[in-house]
């Protein structure tokens, strides 16, 4: 009688665990009996080591010296947009293109060299004084060859003098006044660099 009871015992524990383990819901998003695989092509892969600059290239920095950027062209074709550093191979022709479409040729960049290339845009005010300052001295200059030249015809010494002296006046603020509408042109310049590394960065210092 012993051994019946435990065997009917034991045959009602194991219907209990095997209903038990039917009723377990299987994993979200997985269906029972259902094998999960892992794709290898969507384990993160390691990143490719960067690209090593080619002999004898050149590590640029260009810069715009306002808020306007320019635009770096390598043998015209577009490089990056200032501020950018990048090498840039021997023998290649740079290009600086503004917004407004201004080009300036820097030409060819020293090889295996350090360089800041600076990039100036059209300074305004300064043009529009040069263009102000040179029409004003322009008409003085006229006019002081008018008189000079009346003065000797007509032997008045007064007329002479005063034209020798409004045309000499004139004369030089018509050079100022050109030379100031030429520092307001745009312009670019390549000035030497030094390469930096500090903690956390690394780049070039130079002349901005």
């Amino acid at each position: 009688m012993t051994k019946v009871g435990s065997a009917v015992t034991f045959t009602a524990v194991m219907g209990v665990l095997a209903t038990s383990a039917a009723a377990q819901p299987a994993m979200e998003g997985q269906s029972a009996g259902e094998v999960v695989q892992h794709d290898p092509a969507a384990q993160p892969q390691q990143s490719a080591a960067p690209m090593q600059p080619e002999p004898g290239s050149t590590q640029a920095t260009f810069v715009s010296t306002t808020a306007q950027p320019w635009q770096v062209l390598i043998d015209r074709r577009p490089a990056c947009d200032t501020p950018c550093s990048i090498y840039v191979p021997p023998a290649r022709f740079v290009t600086l293109r503004s917004p407004d479409l201004v080009l300036l040729n820097v030409g060819q960049l020293p090889p295996s060299s350090v360089v800041v290339v600076r990039g100036k845009h059209l300074s305004d005010g300064a043009y529009a004084g040069g263009i102000v300052g040179t029409s004003f001295a322009g008409m003085g200059l006229v006019t002081g060859i008018t008189l000079t030249a009346v003065g000797w015809g007509t032997g008045r010494d007064g007329m002479r003098t005063a034209g020798l002296i409004t045309g000499g006046v004139s004369a030089v603020g018509l050079y100022l006044s050109i030379k100031l509408m030429q520092s307001a042109l745009p312009k670019a310049e390549v000035l030497p660099g030094q390469p930096y590394v500090a903690a956390n960065s690394a780049g070039v210092a130079g002349s901005f």
